[in-house]
């Protein structure tokens, strides 16, 4: 009898853990971007304008795409026309952060902006980057970089500099980590 509960065990333990793997990779997105508090929504810009990232990592700027949802399905559509702002209550050049989030590697389903950020651990402290708006132009230093769990929101900047952190999926191929790339702001021009 033993022999076979051993076997059944095993075989219980195997499916339930495969089954909260799947379930945990199906909504980690959900637990990684849902904040503290309800979002503030973030207005987007006015019609006919853009807003670009500007990376050292890129050969040509990155389009910024205004989300005004959390959720996943739209926030996917939304990641294969460029990097994503999250609508989480603060602006470029604002007191809090603002959270950038792109592809790092993945199908042709992804998009074409699918690779946007696979060299985004390239970028280190002390080197900047910048993001265009219709009005400004907004320059950021990277002060730190580091890897986390997709549901440690507790490690994005929570004080009243203004900050941006861009955020991809790590290592890259996968979406077991994140990869968080913290900046702050040291300029901006009209």
């Amino acid at each position: 009898m033993k022999k076979v509960l051993l076997p059944l065990a095993l075989l219980l333990v195997g499916l339930g853990g495969g089954l909260a793997f799947g379930v945990y990779y199906h909504n980690e997105i959900t637990v990684w971007l849902r904040p503290a508090t309800s979002p503030v929504p973030t207005a987007p810009p006015p019609p006919g304008t853009a807003s670009t990232l500007h990376l050292k990592t890129l050969t040509e700027p990155l389009p910024l795409i205004y989300s005004e949802t959390l959720e996943e399905p739209q926030l996917q559509e939304y990641l294969k026309s460029g990097a994503v702002v999250l609508p989480l209550g603060t602006g470029f050049g604002e007191p809090g952060n603002v959270v950038v989030t792109a592809h790092s590697s993945g199908s042709t389903a992804f998009g074409p902006y699918r690779f946007a950020f696979a060299k985004l651990s390239e970028l280190n402290a002390g080197e900047e980057f910048s993001v265009a708006t219709p009005a400004h132009r907004y320059t950021y230093r990277v002060y730190a970089k580091e890897i986390v769990w997709p549901h440690q929101v507790d490690r994005l900047p929570h004080d009243d500099r203004s900050t941006v952190t861009l955020v991809t999926c790590w290592p890259l191929w996968t979406n077991f980590k994140r990869l968080l790339v913290h900046s702050e702001l040291v300029s901006v021009d009209n």
